[in-house]
């Protein structure tokens, strides 16, 4: 199946999907990149904070910190058997910790996000391919979050074969996607998860229904199709040595990027020439 390019790159960044941000942190420089027209824009911020700051994936807010008085942040140790829970309102100066109960029946996995969901709810895949969530009804930070499990594990041979999972919220079914990269040359599994009463329904799937997917360790986004042809295809946080983003296309098992400038497509079987940046989050840009 032939590739193509979509129609000649807009003179500026679109807000009809994600951009790319990266932290310098030596420098507090910030960069967007554009996935889908490989446009950086560059903005020094400034703000001497930001020196030696990180992106945290194991952190997530509640709902945006300016929608509510209400709005709190929950964070877990990155990895570990079984993670433990820090939390504190979004305003408050200090963070209280819970000690996680049920050890040994869960571990994270350190690279995927954690997904909020409606009912103050955290999703959290394991490293074994089963998934955990959170509860904090109370909407307190005092009160212990109560804890369930769900799923069974993996074969341990898929297990051992885990590099890397990106996860993303599925709104129109219900659910979570899993994006599994494989250590076998990057291979890739898309795995869809869905709670029905008391049970996890996981089914590996060969279509993201014609959309687009963005997925980093500290955010993902799963979109209406982004530009023409980009339907089914997952944007990584990863780039080409040429600077030009990089999409993995479901159909084709291969990496992409996209040259202008030869209104062409080039394709890379594995990861292993893939460059990927250290401080980096998939974020949407605000309409105008």
């Amino acid at each position: 199946m032939a590739l193509h390019s979509p129609n000649a790159p807009p003179p500026q960044s679109s807000s009809q999907w994600p951009c790319l941000m990266t932290l310098h942190k030596e420098t507090s420089m910030v960069e967007f990149f554009d996935p889908v027209y490989n446009v950086v824009t560059t903005h020094k911020t400034g703000m001497q904070k930001l020196r030696g700051a990180r992106i945290r994936r194991s952190k997530t807010f509640s709902c945006p910190p300016d929608s509510s008085s209400d709005c709190f942040v929950v964070g877990f140790k990155a990895i570990g058997y079984v993670p433990d829970v820090y939390i504190i309102k979004v305003g408050d100066n200090e963070w209280t910790y819970h000690y996680s109960l049920n050890p040994g029946k869960f571990m994270a996995t350190g690279s995927n996000n954690l997904l909020f969901f409606k009912i103050n709810t955290i999703y959290l895949l394991g490293d074994k391919g089963n998934l955990r969530t959170l509860c904090n009804k109370e909407n307190s930070t005092a009160q212990r979050p109560r804890w369930k499990f769900y799923g069974s594990y993996f074969p341990s041979s898929k297990q051992r074969l885990i590099r890397k999972v990106y996860t993303s919220k599925d709104v129109d079914n219900g659910g979570m996607l899993a994006v599994i990269l494989s250590r076998e040359k990057g291979d890739i599994e898309v795995w869809r998860y869905k709670i029905n009463g008391k049970e996890l329904e996981r089914e590996k799937i060969t279509s993201l229904d014609n959309k687009t997917l963005f997925v980093s360790s500290g955010g993902s986004y799963l979109k209406t199709c982004a530009a023409p042809r980009l339907g089914n295809k997952i944007y990584f946080s990863m780039f080409h040595d040429n600077n030009r983003g990089v999409f993995y296309c479901l159909a084709n098992h291969k990496y992409y990027s996209f040259d202008y400038s030869v209104n062409k497509a080039y394709s890379s079987p594995n990861i292993f020439n893939l460059v990927q940046p250290r401080s980096f989050i998939w974020i949407e840009p605000e309409n105008d």
